[in-house]
């Protein structure tokens, strides 16, 4: 197994110093957060296997003098490339790329050049997926399960009211109903893809705060799937599903630049940092 050294050569014949060039030509800085930056760098050198299977990596300490950032912002890459399953961490020896990976990881997320394309493409695959947990927890759900997702509304209400951005909450409304179609696999696959779609509500949410007029009109949809839901009526659950992810891609396309610019890119970094506590 090779180990890249910051003074000696390594088993693959570079030697230290070829490592810092290779993480200094990501010099980083964007309006993304620094972790942002770094675990994509990481990524491309990954998949693109200047980092090859079983590699262990540079030393914290190296990574961060190489891409100019500090040893907290390398820990957060690391942990989010980790929790992928890209790398594995081992206790006193350091972070290795994992050899049982797939090369090209499925990722979800947005893409910071084409923030609004990604999005899109994630409301489109919820606007099928959602569709159909309304419909099936209309005829599916218990009464507790019920109970469940008129509880996670008033949580959606009470932190939007409390001056927060109810992204957490949005989320917890969206798996209420998913426990409530009786299959353990939707609300797995909810959770398995909670990162891409946190950070596709953080953004919609975002943009739904911009006027008091929009963040009433998401009220809204989600009371008619809840209390589609609630009357057991699964076509009107359906249509009240499809309808809310519809109207959110609107709202998305009516936001104008300065949104894209400053909220929108805000939004994705709190999202991220959020999603992996």
């Amino acid at each position: 197994m090779a180990i890249l050294s910051l003074k000696t050569k390594t088993d693959s014949g570079r030697e230290g110093s070829d490592w810092i060039a290779l993480f200094a030509a990501e010099q980083i800085s964007s309006t993304r957060t620094l972790a942002d930056r770094v675990s994509e760098a990481l990524m491309r050198k990954i998949v693109g296997e200047e980092l090859p299977a079983g590699v262990q990596l540079p030393s914290e300490q190296m990574m961060a003098v190489s891409f100019g950032v500090s040893r907290t912002v390398v820990r957060e890459a690391i942990s989010r490339l980790k929790s992928e399953g890209l790398i594995d961490t081992r206790q006193g020896r350091g972070a290795f790329v994992r050899t049982d990976r797939t090369d090209v990881p499925l990722r979800l997320g947005i893409d910071a050049t084409k923030p609004l394309a990604s999005l899109l493409n994630i409301l489109e695959l919820r606007l099928g997926l959602d569709t159909e947990i309304a419909t099936l927890a209309a005829v599916r759900r218990t009464r507790d399960q019920m109970t469940a997702i008129q509880r996670a509304l008033r949580e959606i209400d009470r932190a939007s009211d409390a001056g927060g951005d109810a992204v957490a909450e949005d989320l917890e409304f969206h798996l209420a109903i998913a426990q409530g179609t009786q299959n353990p696999l939707f609300f797995q696959l909810i959770r398995f893809l909670g990162g891409s779609f946190y950070s596709g509500i953080a953004v919609t949410r975002a943009n739904e705060g911009r006027a008091e007029e929009l963040a009433k009109e998401t009220r809204s949809e989600h009371r008619a799937i809840a209390t589609a839901i609630s009357k057991r009526d699964s076509n009107a659950a359906a249509i009240a599903a499809r309808t809310h992810i519809v109207n959110a891609s609107k709202r998305l396309l009516s936001a104008d630049a300065d949104f894209w610019k400053t909220k929108a890119v805000q939004a994705v970094s709190k999202s991220k940092r959020s999603s992996l506590r």
